[in-house]
């Protein structure tokens, strides 16, 4: 009896660590499902709070160097803060890598092109959960992404560019992407931030926008909204988008704050880059308040040719 006993103590405690070992590696005990983890490390990589319910409550102050660190699962919603919308987020490497935005360098340095109540205070909520079925399939813009940083990203969508005008992070690509749309007006600082190039002369890169999906998407429609200043008067009348497919359209936008859409033939695609912009006259200011693709992921398509850079 008493070796009995003693078996199933070994037994009993064998399966406690074995499916706390589960439970650390990130999958739910019981559930089959990837357990979604939620970090804040700070700029010494140490971490600061850490849960694994789905949500995240840090009361303290964010700190130069804080970040928020997503890992568990390759499709994922991420609310990063309460002034922030859901981001429906693809994350190939079950990372999603997020520095807290409150130190921008640059021109307009103090300008942020967020709320300005965000990542404020001494109390913070973040929380993060696994996409649902019908997220994942339904039509939808796959260019949205309220929570793209600036610089590179191990999550999707994700916007780049090599020219940012005076490197303001409100002139940055990921505020071409970020789903706020307010076009006209003073477009120094949140809810105005647009992505907007250096002008032709001086520093002189590529005026190019680069927007990464990660992975297949199939789409058939695009959408912009273009910076609306009568004070100012600059806009694009016409661009390339090249796709990485090796396909590309020209999409001819009008002087108005509307999003303005354009039915284009089905094709699946990683990646879009606008590009050749032509402006309205020589030497007036032009950006983007927002560019859209529309469709669904791509099961099982490859594409054709590798993603468009920058």
């Amino acid at each position: 009896m008493q070796t009995l006993s003693n078996r199933n103590i070994f037994f009993t405690v064998t399966a406690a660590v074995l499916l706390g070992g589960l439970a650390l590696t990130g999958w739910a005990v019981g559930t089959g499902k990837p357990q979604i983890k939620i970090t804040v490390i700070d700029a010494a990589g140490k971490t600061v709070a850490e849960s694994m319910t789905g949500k995240l409550e840090l009361t303290r102050k964010y700190v130069k160097g804080d970040r928020v660190v997503v890992t568990g699962a390759v499709n994922v919603a991420v609310k990063v803060d309460e002034h922030y919308a859901e981001a429906l987020l693809f994350a190939p490497k079950k990372v999603v890598d997020f520095p807290i935005p409150l130190w921008p360098v640059g021109k307009y340095a103090k300008k942020y092109p967020h709320p300005p109540k965000a990542f404020q205070g001494e109390k913070h909520v973040i929380t993060a959960r696994l996409a649902t079925a019908a997220e994942l399939s339904a039509y939808r813009n796959l260019a949205v992404n309220p929570m793209d940083p600036r610089g590179k990203s191990p999550a999707y969508p994700h916007a780049s560019s090599a020219s940012e005008w005076g490197e303001a992070a409100v002139f940055s690509a990921k505020t071409a992407i970020d789903g706020f749309v307010e076009a006209t007006g003073d477009h120094h600082s949140w809810p105005r931030q647009s992505w907007g190039p250096y002008l032709p002369g001086g520093k002189n890169p590529p005026q190019e926008l680069v927007v990464d999906f990660g992975r297949p998407v199939e789409i058939d429609k695009l959408a912009v909204v273009v910076r609306f200043n009568k004070r100012q008067g600059g806009y694009w009348k016409e661009a390339t988008v090249e796709f990485s497919d090796g396909s590309s359209v020209v999409i001819k936008p009008e002087y108005n704050g509307d999003r303005q859409e354009f039915k284009i033939k089905k094709r699946v695609v990683t990646s879009m880059k606008f590009t050749k912009l032509v402006i309205n006259k020589e030497k007036k200011y032009a950006a983007f308040v927002e560019v859209e693709a529309w469709g669904k992921p791509a099961k099982g398509k490859i594409p054709a040719k590798a993603p468009v850079k920058k």
